[in-house]
């Protein structure tokens, strides 16, 4: 016969084991919501400058989760200008490779997106000036320049869904414009 002791211990043991072996509770499955909406939309850069003066524009894809977490599409812009004004000249030739990310951020209760535009710049730069005497374009500088935009643009998403977030800035490079479209995802 087994012994109410014996008993008593097998049972002991198996609600320890059923205490070790229970499962502990699932880690949550998705990212806590942010965002009220989902939304999706394109990122549009316009390029321009004055002397030389070009106009380009490219747009990469957005999506936006509740999380608030940001995939783009990538993209890439060129541009070919060439101009003179009777005493110098310069061409420039480049291309703008855009692999933005980004993430949301609250600003005083107001859904904004920081945008690093993560845009490569190789651009080739010539500059002649006009010898009078020769009556000749007389080469001055050629130069190569790579460079990475990394400024990081802030969009408010109400902004961007009415009407398009705006971002603007002028440099010796040009004028850079920025916009953030967005729709909200049904």
């Amino acid at each position: 016969m087994i012994s109410r002791i014996t008993i008593w211990t097998f049972l002991l043991i198996l609600c320890i084991l059923q205490i070790s072996c229970s499962k502990d509770e699932p880690a949550p499955t998705s990212v806590p919501s942010v965002l009220s909406n989902e939304y999706e939309g394109f990122l549009k850069l316009r390029f321009t400058n004055s002397f030389p003066a070009f106009d380009e524009t490219t747009q990469v894809d957005v999506h936006i989760n509740k999380a608030g977490e940001m995939t783009f599409s990538s993209g890439s812009l060129s541009y070919d200008a060439d101009d003179d004004n009777g005493q110098s000249r310069i061409r420039r030739v480049g291309t703008l490779t855009l692999n933005p990310n980004g993430h949301h951020f609250d600003n005083n209760g107001e859904d904004y997106v920081d945008v690093n535009e993560n845009t490569a710049v190789d651009e080739t730069m010539t500059v002649w000036y006009w010898d009078q005497n020769n009556q000749t374009w007389v080469q001055a500088i050629n130069e190569t320049i790579n460079d990475l935009w990394n400024g990081g643009l802030a969009f408010s998403i109400d902004d961007a869904v009415l009407t398009g977030s705006v971002v603007q800035s002028v440099t010796a490079n040009g004028s850079v414009i920025w916009t953030l479209y967005l729709v909200v995802v049904p």
